[in-house]
C-alpha cells in the first residue's frame, strides 16, 4: 500500500532517482526518519534509468577519490541491507590515449594509483588492443589499466536506495510531482502538491534536469542545464564477451563497455545540444529523445576507425536521454544562499552513478550536522554567482562542457563560449598588455600577460620576480565588495568574526569568518571607514559566501547590506618600488601605516586599504578613474621596472608567504587553528563569535591534518594542486597550492597534512616522481 502524503516532515526530498533517493537513505540511517521522498513520476525515472552505469574507481581530485570510495564500499552494504541485486560488475576499465601530451599523465598514474590505494598498470598500445580485442591499436600511444572499476544497474540502484529508506522509515510517494513551496522569513516552509501541502524544515532538490524549475518556485538561482547525450547499443558480436573490460579515451570523445553480448558505445559530442523542461511533454520520465545521427557524425567515424568490429555490426538503437551539467562541471550540493534549509543535490554531470551514494551521505550530514564530512567546498552551491543561473548563459554552457570535461588540464583551460560578460574597466587596457584572461563567477580576470614572445606558465616567473624585486601590478576590480552599515553593523561583524570585534575608524583586518566548528565559511577583509560603516572584501570565488554569510546572521533592522563591487575597481601593487611610484603619483610621501586612508593618486581620488597580505597596496578607487589611474601608474612605473600580473603570480606570492587561500587552505572543512588562521583573532577580547569554543577546543587537540609549508628542488612550472603527500610510502595528505619562485630556485608549497608526520620525512609524489619536501616557518601572518 503506497504511503499516505503526511501533513508535516522535517525533511522533504523532491526527486527519487539514485541522488534523491541516497539522500533519503542517508537522512535515515543518520537518524533522522522523519523525511518524505516525493517523486514525480517513478522511482528511477527520469535521468537515472537511462544512465550508462559505468563506476570509476580513480579519480585524481582528493575529494572525488574519496566520495567514489565511499561508493564502492557502500553499494554491496546497500544489496546486503535491501536483498536487491545492483547487477555490479568489477570487469575493470581500460584507458587509451592517442595525444602526446598526455602520455606522461599515463606513466604517472600506477604511482599516485598506489598513493590511493587503487591499483593502475601502465599499458603499451599493443597491451591495450591485448585487454580489448575489439580495438585496433592504431594511433594509441598509451593506457592504463584499472582492474577495479566496473559497473552497476542504475535503476537496481536507484530501487536499492530508495527501499532502503523505506526499510528506515522514509514515506516515499510517487506520482506526485511538487507544485509549489512557500518560505517564511528567509527559510523554507512547506512543499504543495496536487494532494495537498507538507509543512517543512528542510527540502532537497534532487530533481536533476528540472532542478532549476523548482528552485524558481522560491527564487532559489540553481545553474544548470540539461543536454543530449548519445550511446549506440549494438546487437550481440561475436568477439564481445561478458568479461570485456570498460574503456575510455578522453581525446577521442568515446566511451564503452560490453552490453548483452554487444557493445555500448559513449559519445562526448561536441556543440551538445541543449534541452530543458520546457522541450519536453510533460509526462517525460523513462522517455527518451529523437535519435540524431548528424549530431554524432563526427564521433562515429572515430569509433568506427577504432573498433572495427562495428563496421559489419549490427545497430540496436541509438539512445539519446538528457543529462544535466553546471557550468564548471561540478556537482551542486549545500543550502541554497537565497533560502535557509533549502538544499541542492543536483547537476551530476555524467557521474551520478558514482558518486551518488556519497552526494546523499555529504547531503545528509549537511541538513543534520551543519557541514559535511569532507570538504566539498568545491561543490557548494554558493561558489556561483545568481547571474550564472541564467537560461541563455547555462544553456551555453552546458552544451559546451560535455567536450571541454575531456580536455587536458592547464591553468588557463577555460569555456570559448559565454564569455566576456563581466568585465573590469581596465579590461581593454590588460588586453593590449598581452592579458590571457580566465573566467570566475563570470569575471574575465587575467592569469598572465604574454609578454616578449613568452607566454603561458613561462609568463609567471618574470611576474612574480617583478614583485619582488621591482613593482607588479594587479587587477583586482573583480574581488567582492560590499558595504555594511548601521547602528547594529558593529556587533554583527563581532558576531560573524574574532578579528573584526574592536576596529577603530580607519582600522582594517584580515578577518576569518566561522562557522560553529571552527572551519572557515568566508576569509574576508574588513575596513571601519565610518563609526557606523564598514566594507567588506573577499576574492571573486567567495563573492555569494559573503554576502549569503551575512544575511544569514544579519538582525532584521539595524542594518543594511549593499553591494558596491561594480562602483570600484580595484588596482593591487606588489614590490620595493610600489610606495615610490605611488608617491609620485600623489605629489608627496604618503604615510600608509596599516589603516584605511583616502588618498589622491594622479587625478584620481583612491582608498589605500592594508588588506592583501602580499601586495604592498591595495587601491580601491571609483570605476570611472580606474583607466586613467591605470594609465598614469603604467607611465610613472616605467622607470620603475613595473610589469602587469595575474592571478596565477598572485596566488604564487600567497603561497611564497606562507598565506592560507580560500578553498585551499582554509575552508569550512578546515579547522581555522589547522589553518594557523587563529592568530587573528581575539579570542579573549571577544569572546562572543561564532565558532570560538571551537577554536579553544582545536588548540587543545590538535588532531587530524594541518596546513603545512614546504619547498621542493622543482623549478619548471607545473600544477601542483592534489599532488600526494607521502611519508615513508604512506599517503599523509596533498599539496594545496605552489609555486616555483625564481628568485629562490625551487618551488614553495602547501599542503594539508598529518598532524603525526614528521615534517622532514615527507615527499611530494608528481607525475611519477617523488621529490623530498623541506619544511619552513610560514611568516605571512
Amino acid at each position: 500500500m503506497p504511503d499516505s502524503l503526511p501533513s508535516h516532515a522535517r525533511v522533504v526530498v523532491i526527486g527519487a532517482g539514485v541522488v534523491g533517493s541516497s539522500v533519503a537513505y542517508h537522512l535515515a540511517a543518520q537518524g533522522c526518519k522523519d523525511v518524505v521522498l516525493l517523486e514525480r513520476s517513478k522511482i528511477g525515472s527520469g535521468t537515472s534509468w537511462h544512465a550508462a552505469g559505468n563506476m570509476e574507481t580513480y579519480r585524481a581530485d582528493p575529494l572525488i577519490g574519496e566520495m567514489i570510495r565511499y561508493g564502492v564500499d557502500f553499494y554491496p552494504r546497500i544489496e546486503a541491507e535491501t536483498g536487491q541485486a545492483l547487477g555490479w560488475r568489477r570487469s575493470g576499465r581500460v584507458m587509451y590515449t592517442c595525444d602526446p601530451d598526455r602520455v606522461a599523465y599515463f606513466r604517472g598514474l600506477p604511482a599516485l594509483g598506489e598513493a590511493r590505494d587503487v591499483e593502475i598498470e601502465y599499458q603499451t598500445p599493443r597491451q591495450v588492443a591485448e585487454k580489448l580485442p575489439v580495438i585496433t591499436d592504431k594511433g594509441i600511444l598509451a593506457g592504463a589499466w584499472i582492474p577495479s572499476d566496473g559497473r552497476i544497474n542504475p535503476t537496481d540502484l536507484a530501487t536499492a536506495m530508495a527501499r532502503g529508506a523505506k526499510m528506515r522509515g522514509v514515506k516515499i510517494i510517487e506520482d506526485m510531482p511538487v507544485t509549489g513551496m512557500t518560505t517564511r522569513n528567509g527559510r523554507i516552509a512547506s512543499v504543495q502538491t496536487a494532494k495537498g501541502e507538507i509543512k517543512c524544515e528542510a527540502i532537497v532538490i534532487a530533481s536533476g534536469l528540472w532542478s532549476a524549475q523548482l528552485g524558481a518556485m522560491i527564487g532559489v538561482k540553481i545553474p544548470l542545464h540539461a543536454v543530449q547525450h548519445h550511446y549506440i547499443l549494438t546487437k550481440p558480436i561475436d568477439i564481445v564477451t561478458r568479461d570485456l573490460p570498460l574503456f575510455i579515451s578522453y581525446d577521442e570523445f568515446i566511451y564503452g563497455r560490453e552490453d548483452v553480448g554487444g557493445l555500448l558505445v559513449g559519445f562526448f559530442d561536441k556543440n551538445a545540444i541543449p534541452v530543458g523542461p520546457g522541450d519536453l511533454p510533460r509526462d517525460f520520465s523513462f522517455g527518451l529523445l529523437d535519435s540524431n545521427w548528424n549530431q554524432i557524425e563526427a564521433n562515429m567515424q572515430i569509433a568506427l576507425e577504432r573498433f572495427p568490429v562495428l563496421h559489419n555490426a549490427e545497430i540496436r538503437t541509438l539512445l539519446n536521454g538528457p543529462e544535466s551539467f553546471t557550468p564548471d562541471m561540478q556537482m551542486l550540493l549545500g543550502e541554497a544562499p537565497a533560502v535557509r534549509g533549502c538544499y541542492l543535490a543536483c547537476g551530476m554531470n555524467s557521474s551520478g552513478i558514482a558518486l551518488s551514494a556519497a552526494a546523499g551521505k555529504l547531503t545528509a550530514e549537511w541538513i543534520l550536522e551543519g557541514r559535511p564530512s569532507l570538504d566539498a567546498t568545491k561543490l557548494d552551491i554558493r561558489r556561483f554567482a545568481d547571474s550564472q543561473s541564467l537560461v541563455r548563459y547555462a544553456r551555453a554552457r552546458a552544451s559546451e562542457v560535455v567536450t571541454h570535461m575531456c580536455k587536458f588540464a592547464a591553468p588557463d583551460l577555460d569555456f570559448a563560449d559565454a564569455r566576456g560578460l563581466r568585465r573590469s574597466p581596465l579590461h581593454a587596457a590588460l588586453a593590449a598588455e598581452g592579458a590571457r584572461f580566465v573566467t570566475v563567477q563570470q569575471w574575465e580576470r587575467p592569469i598572465w600577460f604574454a609578454r616578449e614572445g613568452a607566454g603561458g606558465m613561462a609568463s609567471v616567473s618574470p611576474e612574480i620576480t617583478a614583485a619582488e624585486s621591482s613593482v607588479a601590478l594587479f587587477d583586482r576590480s573583480s574581488d567582492a565588495k560590499l558595504m555594511l552599515e548601521g547602528p547594529r553593523a558593529g556587533n554583527l561583524l563581532a558576531k560573524l568574526s574574532g578579528a573584526a570585534g574592536d576596529l577603530p575608524v580607519g582600522g582594517a583586518a584580515f578577518a576569518p569568518m566561522l562557522n560553529p566548528k571552527g572551519g572557515v565559511e568566508v576569509l574576508a577583509g574588513v575596513a571601519r571607514l565610518a563609526e557606523q560603516r564598514w566594507l567588506l572584501l573577499a576574492e571573486p570565488e567567495q563573492a555569494t559566501r559573503l554576502r549569503s554569510w551575512i544575511e544569514w546572521h544579519r538582525p532584521a533592522s539595524g542594518t543594511v547590506l549593499t553591494d558596491v563591487t561594480s562602483g570600484w575597481a580595484a588596482l593591487a601593487l606588489a614590490g620595493p618600488h610600489s610606495l615610490a611610484l605611488a608617491n609620485e603619483l600623489a605629489g608627496r610621501k604618503l604615510e600608509l601605516n596599516g589603516t584605511a586612508q583616502r588618498v589622491e593618486l594622479g587625478y584620481a581620488p583612491v582608498l589605500s586599504l592594508p588588506w592583501l597580505r602580499w601586495a604592498s597596496l591595495y587601491l580601491l578607487v571609483p570605476t570611472e578613474f580606474a583607466a586613467d589611474l591605470h594609465d598614469r601608474l603604467v607611465e610613472a612605473g616605467r622607470s620603475l621596472g613595473l610589469r602587469h600580473a595575474g592571478s596565477l603570480a598572485a596566488a604564487a606570492l600567497a603561497t611564497r608567504h606562507g598565506i592560507p587561500q580560500f578553498g585551499a587552505e582554509a575552508s569550512p572543512q578546515i579547522s581555522v587553528v589547522a589553518a594557523g588562521l587563529d592568530r587573528l583573532l581575539d579570542v579573549e577580547g571577544n569572546r562572543g563569535f561564532i565558532g570560538r569554543t571551537a577554536v579553544i577546543r582545536d588548540r587543545k587537540r590538535q588532531k587530524g591534518r594541518e596546513v603545512r609549508s614546504f619547498s621542493a628542488a622543482v623549478t619548471a612550472p607545473s600544477i601542483f594542486a592534489s599532488a600526494p603527500v607521502l611519508h615513508r610510502k604512506r599517503l599523509v595528505g596533498f599539496v594545496t597550492s605552489g609555486a616555483v619562485i625564481p628568485s629562490l630556485g625551487k618551488a614553495m608549497l602547501m599542503g594539508l597534512v598529518d598532524r603525526k608526520a614528521d615534517p622532514g620525512g615527507c615527499q611530494m609524489l608528481m607525475q611519477g616522481e617523488y621529490y623530498p619536501l623541506t619544511p619552513w616557518d610560514r611568516t605571512g601572518l
